[in-house]
């Protein structure tokens, strides 16, 4: 079986930034925002704030275990995806500052295709 080139192109770069916005903007609309779990007012979720929760009285120590586990959880969660929207936000605006500054060094470039092509490692095969 032939192994293809992975070919890193301006067409592939820029399909690569729309990827990493158009992760970064459906993150953003959902982090933060209020979704309705059940009929009562205060019956909604918010990944970023603990949940209200009703499982018995204060005394009733495995429900309190359970809040705390779930909010534990919930926490977790809400880090988890923060976190990845930094990192994917990263990425983009590396891939942006990639192609703006490829652009920049193509035009100062006196290189041919050719020229560069012969100074890049052949592979073994």
């Amino acid at each position: 079986m032939k192994n293809n080139p992975i070919v890193i192109n301006e067409e592939y770069l820029k399909k690569l930034q729309k990827t990493y916005s158009d992760q970064v903007d459906s993150i953003d609309e959902l982090y933060g925002k209020v979704f309705k779990y059940g009929n009562l007012p205060e019956s909604n979720v918010d990944l970023t704030k603990p949940f209200v929760m009703r499982l018995g009285g204060a005394n009733f120590s495995e429900a309190v275990d359970v809040v705390a586990s779930i909010d534990g959880v919930r926490s977790g969660v809400a880090g988890r995806i923060k976190s990845a929207r930094g990192e994917i936000y990263t990425l983009e605006h590396g891939v942006k500052f990639l192609l703006a500054d490829s652009e920049a060094t193509e035009q100062l470039s006196t290189l041919s295709a050719e020229q560069f092509e012969y100074f890049m490692p052949k592979s073994a095969g």
